[in-house]
């Protein structure tokens, strides 16, 4: 029996020994046992809020929208008048260059008129540009047409006024206009010959 009882001690020695030996080079070899794939949790996008919902009776409040910038500069323009409202709410108006003297027989020169023709001239108008704007009459509008009829209300004045601006000598209209603008309205309008008067 006692072979036996060695036997069994030196196989118990020998799988301690084995399992000693394994266990001590796992530890000194890090390498030796493969390390389990580490994967990076995927990114959950951030949970959308909730929109609140209106409350009865209550108007969402609209965006104010950003103020329109004016049609025209303040200042004094040239121009002929395309159409007068004879309400006396707005003027449409055609811009024009105005040249006098000297500078009016050279422009018109180079606009293709004659030199005899343009060296009567005192005053040349210039008109290159079609593009049209609409402008609202201020409450205070003053209006100075040239010397003609005794005119005082103001619904006389913009009648005379769309009639003079209609008028034509030859191709081009006979009077041009000075509008001063403040605020984007017209606030004074004055009336100009575009040519020689006599």
């Amino acid at each position: 029996m006692r072979p036996v009882r060695i036997i069994i001690a030196v196989a118990f020695a020998a799988a301690v020994a084995v399992t000693g030996c394994a266990a001590h080079s796992t530890a000194a070899d890090p390498s030796a046992v493969p390390a389990a794939p580490v994967a990076a949790a995927p990114a959950s996008p951030a949970p959308a809020l909730p929109t609140p919902a209106p409350k009865p009776g209550v108007v969402a409040k609209q965006p104010t929208p950003a103020p329109k910038p004016p049609v025209l500069a303040d200042g004094r323009h040239d121009a002929y008048v395309r159409q007068v409202n004879t309400r006396g709410d707005y003027l449409v108006v055609d811009l024009v260059q105005v040249f006098e003297g000297q500078a009016a027989i050279y422009a018109a020169i180079a606009d293709g008129m004659s030199r005899d023709e343009a060296q009567v001239l005192y005053v040349y108008v210039r008109n290159q540009n079609p593009r049209l704007r609409t402008l609202p009459l201020a409450g205070d509008l003053r209006v100075d047409l040239l010397p003609g009829d005794c005119i005082e209300s103001l619904d006389h004045q913009l009648a005379k006024l769309v009639k003079d601006a209609r008028a034509m000598n030859g191709s081009r209209p006979a009077y041009y206009f000075t509008v001063t603008v403040a605020g984007g309205a017209v606030h004074h309008i004055v009336e100009h010959r575009t040519g020689n008067a006599c």
